[in-house]
């Protein structure tokens, strides 16, 4: 299977002004749904799931997924919000869209946690898109290609999109806030 990628960027680029169209109204999680389900088609993802944080449980969750088991996998989807010195918290500190191009290299195999290790085993490459909102992860996007795209890398207008995407997430959480705060002042 190869990707096709003019088609994908523009399913990408339909997505994002689907999404900045949306207007003020949209929920952050219709946001994310939208986000999600864009670059799963627009990338050719075999796997794409939405953690979000969860700070009374001090965990990410997987939440949303699409592909094939993806449901059945979401439950697995989990670990702590602690520090751990891996490639996803790596990515949340930074606050940077991250995209690792050989998840089977036994030299990275120390950057992956033991719960991708155990749920996620199939993938080939994947991309972290952490979703920051004050310098604080509320969570972020993932999404894997698996064997059937032998060689997968993303050009930086694929970046761009991704960025894009990512930021119009945390202005829908950023303006879910607002109003939430806004609602407790007397």
């Amino acid at each position: 299977m190869t990707r096709k990628r003019e088609a994908g960027n523009r399913i990408l680029m339909s997505g994002v002004a689907d999404m900045r169209d949306a207007g003020i109204d949209v929920t952050p999680g219709q946001m994310t749904s939208m986000a999600l389900e864009t670059i799963y088609r627009g990338l050719s993802f075999t796997r794409a799931f939405a953690f979000l944080r969860n700070r009374r449980e001090g965990k990410y969750l997987a939440k949303m997924g699409f592909g094939e088991g993806a449901r059945a996998l979401m439950p697995q989807l989990g670990f702590a919000d602690g520090y751990a010195a891996d490639v996803f918290h790596a990515a949340l500190a930074s606050d940077r869209v991250i995209f690792i191009e050989n998840a089977r290299d036994p030299t990275f195999a120390a950057k992956l946690p033991a719960w991708w290790k155990t749920g996620l085993t199939g993938a080939r490459c994947f991309v972290v898109i952490p979703l920051c909102m004050g310098g604080q992860p509320v969570g972020f996007i993932y999404g894997d290609w698996d064997d059937s795209f032998p060689s997968v890398s993303l050009s930086q207008a694929e970046f761009s999109l991704l960025n894009d995407l990512r930021a119009l997430v945390v202005r829908a959480v950023e303006r879910r806030t607002q109003v939430e705060v806004a609602a407790l002042k007397p």
